[in-house]
């Protein structure tokens, strides 16, 4: 009995060891979201979930944020070590220390990973009967959150084409309320390219709306000041719950995740690695990533100049899949595999 007791003891002593190396490889990581009101958060939240179920050693809280420049900026700080819900002309801003970051210049920003390119859509009151950007001149408008791209973009844009709105930067739920009680004709929404934002159909349900866009003329005039900005044209008939807007331009940024090279190559790889391999979980929970390739459309659709390093985890990933990238990309500090 006495030997026995001895046995059990040391193999609990054994596997209270093995617990505490477990525990102590285990690496603990703060992530950068949205707001919780937003239809993108169910993304952040997902996004983490498949990796904290990948058992790979890492585990992901996520933290409610502002979203892409609060993001950036609290990301810099080290408040958080990776973030969700940044778009490439921001992060190209902060890397480069140029327009939103001058003299905040951080070249240790990465790329880790593509959600969807998107529409910073402007989003009206049907009611209103506004039908271009120019008829907002005037108008009480929320351009976004404080502290997010797409509320950053509108002012710019603003100040370029001279309308002079009076813009009301809110959270997003608290724009819903000012929309429905008539206190803004509109608000500008991150939405899909072919379908307003999922919050956003039960408000089209009791107060109708639609969206605005811009002029090839006004395109060219935004650019020739923010070369960084990215237009589409959306036909009419794109987007599917709104078959009468369009055609018209709208902001379309690539968005996605970034870290820093404070984040290991191995943990960013095994990071993007559990992504992609829950993504249809991602999917089924937010549909916009359907259709874009997290890992590919990084280096298809970025053009030359509008780009900041990828992740070496990133790189290491997309080399094992077998996709080419292209040298402007590569950090120096990724190590071959």
């Amino acid at each position: 009995m006495k030997k026995r007791f001895i046995v059990v003891a040391a193999l609990m002593m054994v596997f209270a060891m093995v617990g505490i190396t477990s525990a102590a490889d285990t690496v603990y990581l703060n992530m950068g979201s949205t707001s919780s009101t937003s239809g993108l958060y169910a993304w952040c939240v997902t996004g983490a979930a498949v990796i904290n179920k990948a058992d790979i050693g890492v585990k992901v809280t996520v933290i409610e944020s502002g979203a892409a420049l609060d993001n950036l900026r609290r990301l810099k700080e080290g408040a958080f070590d990776f973030a969700f819900c940044v778009d490439l002309p921001s992060a190209m801003q902060m890397y480069k220390g140029m327009d939103t970051f001058k003299n905040e210049k951080w070249e240790d920003v990465r790329w880790l990973f593509v959600r969807n390119i998107i529409a910073d859509r402007v989003y009206v009151r049907k009611n209103t009967g506004i039908t271009n950007w120019g008829e907002l001149s005037g108008k009480v408008f929320c351009p976004g959150m404080p502290g997010s791209s797409g509320a950053n973009y509108m002012v710019k844009i603003d100040e370029v084409l001279g309308t002079h709105i009076k813009f009301r930067p809110a959270a997003y739920g608290d724009a819903i309320n000012l929309l429905k009680q008539k206190q803004i004709v509109g608000l500008q929404k991150s939405s899909s390219l072919n379908s307003i934002d999922s919050s956003l159909i039960e408000v089209n349900l009791t107060t109708p709306i639609t969206a605005i866009g811009f002029t090839k003329e006004q395109v060219d005039k935004i650019r020739e000041v923010y070369p960084y900005l990215n237009f589409m044209e959306t036909k009419k008939g794109t987007i599917k719950q709104l078959p009468e807007a369009g055609p018209m331009y709208e902001e379309c940024p690539i968005v996605g995740a970034v870290a820093s090279t404070r984040m290991s190559q191995e943990v960013a790889y095994k990071i993007i690695k559990a992504y992609v391999e829950g993504f249809e979980e991602v999917a089924a929970a937010y549909s916009g990533v359907r259709g874009w390739d997290p890992i590919a459309d990084y280096f298809k659709y970025v053009a030359p100049g509008g780009e900041i390093p990828a992740h070496a985890g990133l790189v290491q990933y997309a080399k094992e899949r077998g996709i080419d990238v292209p040298e402007r990309f590569i950090p120096p500090e990724y190590k071959g595999k």
